[in-house]
C-alpha cells in the first residue's frame, strides 16, 4: 500500500463505502469479479465499466436477497436505488474492490490474485505447523497471512513498514492498551521510520501504561517530528519568531488541499488567538467563539470538535480558566502550528481507524472488546517473537513495483505463516520446549493438549460472560421479530443475521447440553473475530453447526428464510448435508430450525427416515435420515424449560415411526407439546 503524499495514513478499506461485514462483503465482491472480469477486459481509466462494475454487484446483491428472501447486507441498503452524478462515474466500482487491493487477493486490474483465487476455490495452502497451534478458520488465515505481508509505504521512496506486524510486537508487551491509543499509534508510524525508531516507540509507551505520563504527552513526544519534517518545522517556527504572517505562508504551512480560502480562515483564527493572548479582550473572545463553531476551525485545530470549553455568557475570566492549559491559548504561534497538525492528523486517524480496527480484529489474533486491545494467543505469540527476534522484520526498503505491482510477488502468493516469516521446523520445535517450560510440561507431546484446553476454556469462559442464557433469548427473540439492528447491537455489525443466526444456536446448544462434553471452540461452523466474535459461514459444503460427543452426533441446519423460499433453498442442502453427516456418523440425528417453518419441507423431511439415499462427498448410501424441525420460538421454550439435550434427543428418538406411514399436516403438534411438558421453568416467559 503506497501513501498518496508525504502526510495521509494508511487506509485498510476506503472510507466511501464503510463496509462492516468484511469477510462476507469480500467474499461476495470476490464472488462478482469472478464472474464480471475476464482476461480481455480493462479495468484501469475504464470509468464506464467501473461504474457497470458497480451497478452490476448491487443488482447481483438484490436478486440473491430475493432468491434467499433474506437481507444479507444492510450497508448496501440505500445502494439499490443508487444513482451517478457524471464526475464521479466508476467511483464506486473503485473503492468498493479497494479493500480487496489493499489486501492482496485482487490486483490492481482488478483480477483475482493466486492467493485470492486460492481463498476463493477453498484451496488455501493447509494450515502449517504454527497455524495448526493457533486454531484460525480459512477466512482468519488469509488475512492474517496477507497483513504479515503488508507494507505501507512511502509517497516517495521505497521504504515500508509492516503495520500488523508492528501491533503485534507492541501488544506482546502491554495488555488492555486503550483502542484509542493503540489506533492513534499504529496509524501515525511513517514508512521513513527505522526498525530501532518503531521499538523505541514501543518501549517509551511503557511510562504511559504504567500511569508515569499521560498519552498526549507521550504521543506529542514520539510523533511530533514525523508529522512533519524538521525543516518544515524549521521553517515554520522562523516565520512566526519574525512575525512574517504573510497569506503566503499560511497557504504553504497551513495548508488545505481543497481551497486556499480554507488557509486563509486558519489564519484569520491563528492571528485571533494571538491577539487574544496579548489582549485578552472581550471582542476578541466573541469572536474566536464564532470561529470555533465553524466546521473547518473543529476539523483543523479540535480534532472535529470545537476547539474550547465555553460556558454560556462567560467572562474573559472564566474562558481562560476553564481553557487553561490548552495550547491554542498560549500566545506561541509554534504551539497553535502544532496543534493545527496534531488536530489534523487525529482528524484523519479518527476517519480511517474504524476500517483498520475491522481489518486487523478478523484475522483472530487481535481482540477490540469494550474500549480495550489485546492479543489473542499471547502465550503463544510472544515466545515465537521473542525466539525469531530480528527475523521478525518491521521495515524495509524494496521497489515498490516489483512488490505491489508485480502479480507474480510474493504478495499475490499463497504462502503460509512460516513460509512468510522464514519460520524453521526447529524454532517451532523452540517454541514448543518454551510453552512446555512455561507451563510445566516435560512431555512436550502433551503439549498440544495443554493448548487445545487452554483455548476450550477460554471459549467458556467467554460465552459465559459475554452470552449468558438469558442474553441468548434476547438476541434470538429479537431475531425471530427479525430486528436486526438490535440484533447488531448485541453481537456484531461485522456479520450479517443469518451467520449471527447460527452463532447463536451453537451457543443456545451449549447452554442446553446436560454434560457439556464437546469442544464448543471446535464446534462453531462459522468464522470468528479476535473477539470470538461471528464473521461469516465458513462453507467447504459442511452443515451449519456440527455436535460429536460420546452420546451423540448432531447436525444443527438453521436458516432465516421464509416459509416460501424454504423448498426451493434448504430442501436439498439439508437433506445433502444429513446424508454426509450420517454416512461418517452412524445413528446420527438433524434438528433444522427456523424462523416459521414450511409443512411441505416438514413433511419430506420426515418421510425421508424411509428412503435409501447415496452419498455426496462421502461414498455409500444410508437407509433413511433423521430430521426433526424447531422453530425458533419452540428452541426458546425449550431453552426456558430447562429441557437438556439428552432429553430433547430421546424425545425425538421415541417419535420416530419404526414403519412407513402417511405423512399428514400437523404431525409435529403433539411431539411439540410432549417435549415442552415441564412443570417448572428455569425463566419467565414473558419477563425478558
Amino acid at each position: 500500500m503506497k501513501l498518496e503524499n508525504k502526510h495521509s495514513i494508511f487506509n485498510m478499506g476506503d472510507t466511501s463505502i464503510r463496509v462492516k461485514q468484511l469477510v462476507e462483503v469480500n467474499r461476495f465482491i470476490l464472488k462478482h469479479i469472478n464472474e464480471y472480469m475476464k482476461d480481455e477486459i480493462q479495468w484501469e481509466r475504464n470509468t464506464a465499466l467501473q461504474e457497470d462494475f458497480y451497478k452490476s454487484f448491487i443488482e447481483q446483491i438484490a436478486k440473491t436477497e430475493e432468491n434467499d428472501g433474506i437481507e444479507l447486507f444492510s450497508d448496501f441498503k440505500r445502494s439499490k436505488n443508487y444513482s451517478v452524478t457524471p464526475n464521479k462515474l466508476g467511483l464506486r466500482g473503485r473503492t468498493l474492490t479497494n479493500a480487496l487491493l489493499k489486501t492482496g487477493l485482487i490486483t490492481p486490474d482488478r483480477m483475482i490474485s493466486r492467493v485470492g483465487n486460492a481463498y476463493f476455490n477453498n484451496t488455501l495452502k493447509k494450515s502449517d505447523d504454527l497455524e495448526k497451534i493457533l486454531e484460525l478458520s480459512a477466512d482468519n488465515l488469509v488475512y492474517l497471512r496477507q497483513f504479515l505481508k503488508l507494507r505501507i509505504y512511502a509517497s516517495d521512496s521505497d521504504k515500508y513498514f509492516y503495520n500488523f506486524r508492528f501491533a503485534l510486537l507492541f501488544l506482546t508487551k502491554y495488555d488492555n492498551v486503550p483502542q484509542q491509543d493503540f489506533l492513534k499509534i499504529v496509524e501515525s508510524i511513517r514508512p521513513e521510520q527505522s526498525h530501532d525508531e518503531l521499538q523505541n516507540i514501543i518501549n517509551e509507551y511503557q511510562d504511559t501504561y504504567d500511569n508515569k505520563e499521560v498519552f498526549e504527552s507521550y504521543y506529542k513526544r514520539m510523533f511530533a517530528q514525523t508529522l512533519r519534517s524538521q525543516s518544515e518545522l524549521d521553517d515554520v517556527k522562523e516565520f512566526f519568531d519574525n512575525n512574517d504572517l504573510s497569506d503566503d505562508n499560511f497557504i504553504k504551512y497551513f495548508n488545505n488541499r481543497d481551497s486556499s480560502k480554507t488557509s486563509l480562515l486558519y489564519k484569520k483564527y491563528v492571528l485571533c488567538l494571538l491577539d487574544f493572548a496579548n489582549t485578552q479582550s472581550k471582542d476578541m473572545l466573541v469572536e474566536i467563539t464564532k470561529l470555533s463553531k465553524n466546521e473547518k476551525i473543529k476539523k483543523a485545530f479540535g480534532e472535529g470538535k470545537i476547539p474550547f470549553k465555553f460556558t454560556k455568557n462567560n467572562s474573559v475570566e472564566e474562558f481562560i480558566q476553564n481553557n487553561i492549559s490548552n495550547p491554542l491559548l498560549s500566545g506561541n504561534g509554534f504551539q497553535i502550528y502544532l496543534q493545527f497538525i496534531f488536530s489534523k492528523h487525529n482528524d484523519l486517524i479518527k476517519e480511517y481507524s474504524d476500517m483498520c480496527r475491522r481489518a486487523f480484529q478478523v484475522t483472530g489474533l487481535i481482540s477490540f472488546d469494550n474500549g480495550l486491545v489485546n492479543l489473542n494467543s499471547k502465550w503463544i505469540i510472544t515466545p515465537l517473537l521473542e525466539l525469531l527476534g530480528d527475523k521478525f522484520k518491521l521495515t524495509g526498503d524494496e521497489p515498490y513495483n516489483n512488490y505491489e505491482l508485480n502479480s507474480d510477488s510474493a504478495w499475490f502468493s499463497d504462502l503460509t505463516t512460516t513460509e512468510i516469516l522464514n519460520i524453521t521446523h526447529s524454532e517451532i520445535q523452540s517454541l514448543y520446549n518454551a510453552l512446555g517450560k512455561k507451563f510445566g510440561i516435560t512431555d512436550l507431546s502433551q503439549v498440544n493438549k495443554m493448548i487445545i484446553d487452554k483455548r476450550e476454556k477460554e471459549y467458556r469462559d467467554f460465552i459465559e460472560s459475554h452470552f449468558p442464557i438469558s442474553t441468548v433469548l434476547t438476541i434470538l427473540k429479537l431475531i425471530k421479530q427479525r430486528d436486526d439492528e438490535q440484533v447488531f447491537k448485541l453481537v456484531t455489525e461485522n456479520a450479517n443475521v443469518p451467520t449471527i443466526y447460527e452463532y447463536i444456536l451453537t451457543i443456545a446448544w451449549y447452554h442446553l447440553s446436560q454434560n457439556k462434553n464437546f469442544m464448543i471452540h471446535k464446534t462453531f461452523q462459522v468464522s470468528l473475530d479476535g473477539n470470538k466474535l461471528p464473521l461469516t459461514h465458513r462453507g467447504g459444503g459442511a452443515g451449519d453447526i456440527e455436535i460429536i460427543n460420546d452420546e451423540y452426533a448432531l447436525l444443527i441446519e438453521a436458516t432465516l428464510m421464509d416459509m416460501n423460499t424454504q423448498k426451493r433453498g434448504e430442501l436439498e442442502p439439508v437433506i445433502r448435508h444429513s446424508i454426509n453427516f450420517e454416512l461418517s456418523n452412524s445413528g446420527s440425528q438433524t434438528i433444522f430450525i427456523a424462523n416459521e417453518l414450511d409443512n411441505n419441507v416438514l413433511n419430506i423431511f420426515r418421510a425421508s427416515k424411509f428412503i435409501q439415499f447415496n452419498g455426496t462427498l462421502n461414498s455409500g448410501s444410508v437407509d433413511g435420515l433423521s430430521i426433526f424441525a424447531l422453530t425458533t420460538d419452540e428452541l426458546i421454550q425449550i431453552l426456558i424449560s430447562g429441557i437438556t439435550d439428552i432429553e430433547l434427543l430421546e424425545k425425538i428418538k421415541d417419535s420416530n415411526y419404526s414403519e412407513p406411514t402417511q405423512i399428514v399436516n400437523n404431525w409435529r403438534a403433539s411431539l411439540i407439546s410432549n417435549i415442552l411438558e415441564r412443570k417448572w421453568q428455569l425463566y419467565d416467559f414473558y419477563s425478558w
